[in-house]
């Protein structure tokens, strides 16, 4: 992937935080955030950025129960990559934020280990994440 190319959406875990955090954060980065609305176990709510609407799902307790998972289904927010939106929000949440270290592929090999993004104090980098 070349740094032009855009992923078709974003995803990232956020460590230890609320849906108020969340909220708080999309606040800073897109305008027009909707109220949020409980469906199930999940939460949607969308954002406006340069005039294009951006559903947003809100995942708490995801990925172990510690990790809050946040998906921008839409190519139109300020990021380019996953690790483009780990990066913004570290610096929001100064928690630990992680993320798919490439865009989905759906030809991947099923057994074929998934790297992720870690981003922290410590810095970015690579993992293996189950």
């Amino acid at each position: 992937m070349t740094s032009s190319e855009r992923f078709p959406d974003i995803e990232i875990y956020v460590l230890n935080t609320t849906l108020e955090n969340i909220i708080d954060w999309l606040n800073t980065e897109l305008s027009e955030v909707s109220q949020p609305i409980p469906q199930g176990t999940v939460v949607k709510l969308t954002a406006v950025y340069h005039g294009q609407t951006i559903p947003i799902t809100v995942t708490p307790g995801a990925a172990g129960k510690k990790f809050t998972s946040v998906i921008f289904d839409s190519d139109a927010t300020p990021w380019d990559t996953d690790l483009d939106c780990a990066r913004a929000a570290y610096k929001h949440f100064e928690s630990e934020i992680r993320c798919s270290a490439s865009s989905w592929v759906e030809e991947e090999a099923e057994d074929a280990p998934e790297l992720w993004w870690k981003v922290n104090d410590q810095g970015e980098k690579k993992i293996n994440w189950h």
